[in-house]
């Protein structure tokens, strides 16, 4: 693309008009000129090279659009190149300066490492498992029934026999702060769990319903039974379908509940309102009880199932309690901190101080204390 093409292209990303194959190569491009410019340089001084570029860009535009893209602006608009570039930037790094950003981590990041899969199984009797300890094959069987770990490392509920001769226990799986799971229930639905997030459901559904119930984010992937509705309780929302796939986000800490539906459809009744959503669309309910429709972005939603973080246009908070229950940190905030909103992706199996890095080109001042993540704004 030409000169003129690439400041048009920035300027519908900062107006918000990007399409997303757009917003895809403005990455690609952004990524791979500071790559030729650090190459031409001979040197590594990432933060030189961005102002140098972004002068550029910025320098033959009029007054008006000089002011637009000023640096308060570049910390929210522009992390999307940032960390599009970081990713590849780190791949494409020497040797060397590789081993200079891992001792980088290890004296400062010695016990922050990304979450993995991680839950504990507590049965109706009491018992509990730690599921990541445990072997593969069977790890309990009951009256009817066998919970067995697979070799991919899900576990399964399996029934075993008729399914009216089996006695049925109710069964939690929690996931800790920096954990993740994938669990196969009892009807050959699948259930995924974020970070912190907890599901309740019978070793047998009934004959009527197929009921469950959950705490943080879950996603789900629902076996179509026409004759047993598979119903989803959680805070200030109740969602029913037959077989489908959707997103809920219920964590006690965010501003709502958000059930996002990407296949089929799904009825989900708010504090107020019951609505029959389509594919692509959320209910979304706030802790002061409204409901609102909207269309939803699936890719951002589904990003943490993707092993990556996807930030659109999210305030500094959103983030920071992503990666407080991803890394199991505690995020304490030093006074005030900026209030732009970030874009932009990195894989969640990084280690936490190279997504520090990335946000330190922002308007933010961020710093790891042992666990104890402080945040605040740059003077």
């Amino acid at each position: 693309m030409t000169e003129k093409e690439i400041h048009a292209l920035i300027e519908k990303y900062i107006s918000g008009k990007c399409l997303p194959e757009e917003k895809e190569f403005l990455e690609r491009w952004y990524a791979d000129e500071l790559q030729k410019r650090i190459s031409e340089n001979n040197q590594g001084n990432l933060q030189a090279v961005k102002d140098e570029l972004w002068e550029r860009i910025i320098d033959e535009r009029p007054e008006i659009t000089k002011r637009r893209i000023a640096w308060r602006v570049w910390a929210s608009v522009a992390a999307v190149l940032l960390v599009g570039f970081f990713v590849i930037y780190q791949s494409q790094q020497a040797p060397h300066t590789d081993e200079i950003a891992e001792e980088k981590i290890v004296n400062h990041t010695e016990n922050v490492l990304p979450g993995g899969n991680k839950a504990i199984l507590t049965m109706g009797d009491g018992k509990q498992f730690v599921l990541t300890d445990e072997e593969e094959g069977v790890i309990e069987e009951g009256d009817g029934f066998v919970i067995r770990k697979q070799d991919d490392g899900l576990v399964s509920f399996e029934i075993m026999g008729h399914p009216d001769r089996v006695t049925s226990i109710n069964n939690t799986i929690e996931t800790p702060k920096g954990g993740i799971y994938q669990v196969i229930l009892p009807d050959g639905s699948k259930a995924w769990l974020n970070s912190a997030s907890s599901i309740s459901f019978p070793s047998n559904f009934s004959k009527e319903e197929r009921k469950v119930s959950i705490k943080g984010e879950v996603y789900f992937e629902v076996q179509r039974d026409v004759s047993r509705p598979f119903r989803v309780e959680a805070s200030q929302q109740q969602i029913e379908v037959l077989g489908t796939k959707f997103n809920i986000n219920a964590y006690a800490d965010e501003p709502y509940i958000r059930t996002s539906l990407l296949e089929g459809s799904v009825s989900v009744k708010g504090a107020q309102r019951e609505h029959v959503l389509k594919p692509g669309f959320e209910m979304i309910t706030n802790k002061n009880g409204k409901d609102r429709i909207a269309k939803a972005d699936i890719e951002a939603i589904m990003a943490w199932k993707e092993g990556v973080f996807q930030f659109d246009r999210v305030e500094l908070g959103v983030l920071m309690r992503q990666l407080a229950r991803w890394y199991d940190v505690e995020v304490i905030y030093t006074g005030g901190y900026p209030k732009d909103e970030f874009v932009g992706k990195i894989k969640r199996n990084e280690d936490i101080q190279k997504v520090l890095d990335i946000l330190t080109y922002g308007n933010i001042d961020v710093s790891l204390e042992g666990r104890k993540l402080m945040v605040g704004q740059k003077n």
